[in-house]
């Protein structure tokens, strides 16, 4: 019998709303980490990644388009636009 082993689960981003937290999710997926929602900071969705992953996701943030960090990014930038305007 296989032995389960616990996730444990860290914040990745607690300062992002939508449409850039959408991005951001769809790159974790992209990049194969797994991400989930659990509750809202005083200035948007927490979003977590599991602990072993925490390094991947912070990455993600230094990404450049054109001028700007995805950190720099406000969060409704053009460039985030197709992923909506509004949390789902």
């Amino acid at each position: 019998m296989a032995s389960a082993t616990a996730t444990f689960w860290t914040t990745a981003f607690r300062r992002t709303n939508f449409p850039k937290l959408e991005y951001l999710i769809q790159r974790l997926k992209d990049a194969g980490v797994p991400c989930r929602l659990n509750g809202e900071s005083a200035h948007a969705p927490i979003l977590e990644v599991p602990e072993e992953c925490a390094d991947t996701a912070w990455d993600l943030l230094s990404e450049k388009f054109g001028d700007l960090t995805l950190d720099d990014a406000e969060d409704d930038h053009p460039h985030f636009t197709k992923f909506g305007s509004v949390r789902p």
